[in-house]
């Protein structure tokens, strides 16, 4: 387990964690998901959907989707011509 300091310790009573839920809560990773910038690039922006994958994307809160194709490969060559029609830029920072 983390030790705490006692301010955290504080902070956390003051919020209704007691301190060793604040231990633990301490101790796990910092990222416990599967993150956007983690996920391989082959595969990003693409959702599949039943049969179909998708083209995926949220941009200024708006959720875009457009089918592309059963297979997966000729959905990934469809999104890349999407993606460049566009003019997106969506490679790994």
């Amino acid at each position: 387990m983390a030790s705490l300091t006692r301010q955290e310790i504080a902070w956390a009573a003051s919020v209704g964690i007691d301190a060793s839920r604040a231990e633990w809560l301490a101790a796990c990773p910092k990222f416990t998901r599967w993150d956007y910038e983690k996920k391989p690039a082959a595969d990003r922006n693409l959702w599949k959907n039943g049969r179909f994958y998708f083209l995926r994307m949220e941009r200024r809160g708006f959720n875009y989707l457009e089918r592309l194709s059963t297979d997966l490969d000729e959905a990934r060559k469809l999104r890349d011509a999407r993606i460049a029609q566009i003019n997106l830029n969506t490679t790994n920072k």
